[in-house]
């Protein structure tokens, strides 16, 4: 068995997630939790796990089994789902309580269930928010399409979660920070839409996925390592 550390990543199959996979794999180990496989999950150092995070026993076993490969150094939460844009008159109540289960309570059962492996490292968990939650809007500027609320209060809660996490778990030296990325190249943008979005981005183009994963890394890392209850922007 490799001596190297534990990193699991949740939503660790596409996107930014896969990012994240890519930049903790250099030096660790990473178990990739997702409900769907990734394309490619070659080596010694990289596993799957078909993971529910909306449910604990799930998430249990997620941590169960990453124990079983080494020590868990880092969790990075990145599983998350979104939603066609609707009126809010027209959100009903089912699809509400669908993205509040999956964005937030999902950010919650995964996060407890990794409390205690963290701690027993000292380690680092990081959570992906999103602008949304602080905008309000799911999109760089408002439409008439409507605003995703679910999608908006679902990454704020994370956000406070967070800063829940930070407080509570501080004395036990695990760090707890989030990720707030803007538009960022990937399945949950349209490419069509990719040039429109760029005009609004003072940078002026969309993020990468690498991007957003360098922030996480950095907050797993020694150099961040009197960085608690924080979430880093990156936007343009």
């Amino acid at each position: 068995m490799s001596a190297r550390p534990v990193v699991v990543v949740t939503g660790g199959s596409s996107n930014i997630g896969a990012a994240c996979v890519r930049k903790f794999i250099m030096d660790h180990r990473v178990l990739i939790a997702d409900l769907q496989p990734p394309q490619q999950a070659d080596g010694a150092d990289i596993e799957y796990l078909k993971t529910d995070i909306t449910d604990a026993q799930s998430c249990a076993v997620m941590m169960s089994r990453a124990g079983t490969l080494g020590p868990v150094v880092a969790l990075v939460h990145s599983a998350a789902i979104t939603v066609p844009a609707k009126p809010v008159q027209q959100v009903t109540a089912e699809e509400w309580r669908r993205v509040i289960d999956v964005n937030l309570t999902g950010a919650f059962l995964v996060a407890r269930a990794a409390i205690d492996a963290l701690l027993a490292t000292r380690g680092s968990l990081v959570m992906i928010s999103s602008r949304a939650a602080r905008t309000g809007v799911a999109a760089l500027v408002p439409t008439g399409q409507g605003t995703k609320p679910h999608y908006c209060a679902s990454k704020a809660g994370v956000l406070a979660l967070v800063k829940s996490l930070a407080i509570e778990l501080a004395g036990g030296g695990v760090r707890v920070n989030a990720v707030v990325p803007g538009s960022i190249e990937g399945q949950m943008i349209p490419r069509e839409r990719w040039p429109e979005l760029a005009a609004h981005i003072p940078l002026g183009r969309l993020g990468l996925p690498d991007e957003v994963a360098d922030a996480a890394r950095f907050l797993c890392s020694p150099e961040a390592r009197y960085i608690t209850g924080q979430a880093i922007d990156v936007n343009g």
